[in-house]
């Protein structure tokens, strides 16, 4: 036997003379992984399957309730030499056989205590109570023999005209997506509506009975196909996050001989949901709103965010999970980059003397510990944002979840890990050494996590705006006659800009003046004999003289001129001629863009801490969105106090392209889900210049905030987080 691998185990005389054997009704099927070949053991009364290779197969045959444990064995080591397994894992073998109950023999106590222990192993029923919590399976009925009457349904998926229309499809509905991008993406924000939930809710099931039924009929025809069986054995219902949603029980394809039949039926959930929502999205693109230019929407959403998130994604087990498997011919990826994992661990962390190493071939050796480090991140991230939405919807449960998952995936391993330094064999010549190596490594972390200050900063994101902008209105009526002036011209103060025209007060000017040349006749004949006439007369033209100067007033402020030197702006200046503008319309704006500051809004959680941990005029840091390698430097100049849900442009929010979450109910893009602080930045005239900044751009505000330890960061961020979701 190799050096790494132990030949003799402290427990073999427990398993030694027992004469188990396979119960009759287990079948087994022949694969074959990198030229090796492997056998697949499989209980039909159950439908469990077990993959051993050649020589743990070997040994398991020679077991035929006649022969002992330790004879089998020993034939093993005498043909197979170092490729027999050793004394472990032949214990090993026998303990997944009996608790998958493939194995019929009556065991010594001991040897029954001792599997029986493996399967009560406390973590796998944590962490199973923790999974069962979220994915819970509830099998309604064996949908074997319905599928087997429309099993031509699985051939016709797979036959070549179908799938080239299937990558016709695909390409309309990209055509018919990429066309209207920007209306779809505007959508999103309004997907959890609630007036929109229940049309989501329907589309996700939808999409699941299409997905699903494509996973059974590709197993149902392969497994005809090929003569491995392709059993679908049960269809029920998962209460996943506590939805209802299907599922079929495809593990039969597991037997399948060919790793290509095994990752189409993989695939094949996939192929018949983007089917189904490539239909969808032409139908979507091709009909006015409704319900179902709506429902189609939802169908295209769903099938998207469920293949990318969930059902592709090879970090978890999904179908892209077991994909990635086949394709790669290498069985139980996760458990064989965790043990990879541990072994290395075991070998250059804890020094721990001929560590069995699992068997890797080439580049496995460093994309297996890869994958098993982002599996295990992903799978956190993904299971603590389910975490906080039940939280929203059922506070009790989500905390007892949340505090589930701290236990399964914090306490758990730690408690293991004290265990395995506290009396496992592997350490009996090395355990102080390991000990004090892992007291060395805690205490590091201890002292980096809860101790040792680290940098820390906020952003934020806002406009690029002209420090001085005055705006103008139009002070009276009229129709835009002359534009005398372009946008984004220089002015000058009291500049004529525009000219309108105002009919209606031309023509009471014109009555008011008529009005007053015949009360000065009139007054003019009084004043020969009729002195209080005269008088009366004088104060009607003295009324007319006030009336004639009012208009004379609106008239000039017909006229309109900038009210400072700067760049007239204009935004809507190809309509301002001939157009009709009523009083208090803003026409325009006179702004210095020569000096330019940053208006940007603050959340909730870096608002209040602006003022109090950065201080105004702190310098900061500024970065033009689309142009990462400019840093422009400025001045925190004030903080407004929050309130504010209006946001000062949309280009800050969620539809269009900003960080700031808007209201769904809002087609303008401008109102915030919650308010906000706003926040002045003054920029350094030198950095004006040198980068040619406009006003307009999109910036990102880099604000440094006082060092303090990574812990005390996430207990206030968690503290925050509690606080916004609950109001508290």
């Amino acid at each position: 036997m190799s050096d790494e691998r132990r030949t003799f185990h402290e427990s073999w005389y427990r398993v030694a003379d027992v004469r188990p054997r396979l119960r009759s009704a287990v079948q087994t099927y022949r694969q074959h992984f990198r030229g090796r070949r492997w056998h697949v053991v499989r209980d039909p009364s159950n439908h469990r399957y077990f993959r051993l290779d050649a020589a743990a197969y070997h040994f398991v045959s020679l077991l035929d309730g006649r022969r002992s444990v330790a004879d089998a064995w020993r034939i093993c080591v005498e043909l197979f030499g170092d490729a027999a397994p050793t004394q472990a894992e032949a214990i090993n073998v026998l303990g997944q056989l009996h608790r998958g109950n493939l194995l019929q023999s009556d065991l010594p106590s001991d040897a029954a205590s001792m599997f029986e222990h493996q399967r009560s192993d406390v973590r796998r029923r944590i962490g199973g109570v923790l999974s069962n919590l979220l994915f819970i399976r509830v099998p309604l009925f064996n949908p074997d023999a319905l599928l087997g009457r429309w099993e031509w349904l699985g051939g016709l998926m797979f036959r070549p005209v179908t799938m080239v229309a299937w990558l016709l499809l695909m390409i309309a509905a990209g055509v018919c997506l990429l066309g209207r991008a920007g209306e779809f993406a505007s959508g999103v924000s309004g997907v959890i509506a609630p007036e929109n939930l229940f049309l989501l809710y329907v589309g996700f099931v939808l999409i699941k009975i299409v997905h699903e039924f494509g996973h059974a009929f590709a197993t149902k025809h392969l497994g005809r196909r090929t003569g491995s069986g392709g059993v679908v054995p049960t269809l029920g219902v998962t209460l996943m996050v506590f939805t209802p949603m299907p599922y079929v029980d495809a593990s039969s394809a597991w037997a399948f001989r060919s790793k290509w039949h095994r990752a189409l039926v993989g695939a094949a959930g996939m192929y018949a949901e983007l089917a189904v929502a490539a239909g969808a999205a032409i139908v979507w693109a091709n009909t006015s709103p409704g319900l179902v230019n709506a429902m189609a929407y939802n169908l295209v959403f769903v099938a998207g965010f469920s293949t990318v998130l969930f059902n592709a994604n090879p970090l978890l087990k999904f179908d892209g999970y077991y994909i990635l498997s086949d394709l790669c011919e290498v069985p139980n990826l996760a458990n064989r980059s965790r043990d990879l994992i541990k072994s290395l661990l075991k070998r250059y962390v804890l020094r721990v003397p001929r560590v069995p190493a699992p068997a890797v071939h080439g580049a496995e050796r460093w994309w297996l510990p890869v994958y098993g480090v982002a599996a295990t991140v992903y799978r956190i991230g993904i299971t603590a944002g389910i975490i906080l939405f039940i939280v929203d919807k059922f506070f009790l449960v989500g905390i007892l979840l949340a505090i589930s998952g701290v236990v399964a995936g914090l306490v758990l391993p730690c408690s293991r890990l004290l265990r395995y330094l506290a009396a496992d064999s592997e350490l009996s010549r090395g355990r102080r050494r390991a000990c004090v190596t892992v007291a060395m490594i805690a205490t590091i972390a201890l002292l980096g996590v809860g101790v040792i200050p680290v940098p820390a900063s906020g952003r934020s994101e806002g406009l690029i705006e002209p420090a001085h902008i005055q705006w103008i209105f139009a002070e009276t009526d009229g129709f835009i006659g002359d534009v005398l002036v372009n946008s984004g011209v220089v002015v000058q103060s009291g500049e004529e800009l525009l000219a309108a025209n105002n009919f209606e007060l031309e023509t009471k000017r014109t009555r008011l003046i008529a009005q007053r040349r015949i009360a000065e006749l009139e007054r003019d004949r009084a004043r020969m004999g009729e002195t209080a006439l005269a008088q009366s007369l004088s104060d009607r033209i003295q009324a007319l003289d006030e009336q004639i100067a009012r208009m004379d007033r609106r008239r000039e402020a017909l006229r309109v001129r900038a009210p400072a030197s700067g760049w007239w702006i204009a935004p809507e200046f190809d309509r301002l001629s001939g157009a009709f503008v009523e009083r208090g319309q803003r026409l325009g704006m006179v702004a210095d863009i020569e000096r330019l500051f940053v208006r940007a809004v603050a959340n909730q959680r870096l608002g209040p801490r602006l003022e109090s941990e950065v201080g105004l005029g702190a310098p900061v840091q500024v970065r033009v969105r689309g142009r990462p390698d400019l840093r422009l430097l400025g001045t925190l100049r004030e903080v407004l106090p929050a309130g504010s849900d209006q946001l000062p442009s949309a280009a800050l929010g969620y539809l269009g392209g900003g960080f700031t979450p808007v209201a769904g109910d809002d087609a303008t893009g401008t109102t915030s889900t919650e308010p906000f602080f706003e926040v002045h930045v003054d920029l350094d005239d030198a950095n004006i210049d040198a980068v040619g900044l406009c006003s307009g751009q999109r910036v990102v505000v880099r604000f440094e905030l006082p060092r303090s330890p990574l812990l005390t960061q996430a207990w206030r961020g968690l503290r925050q987080l509690v606080q916004r979701r609950f109001q508290v």
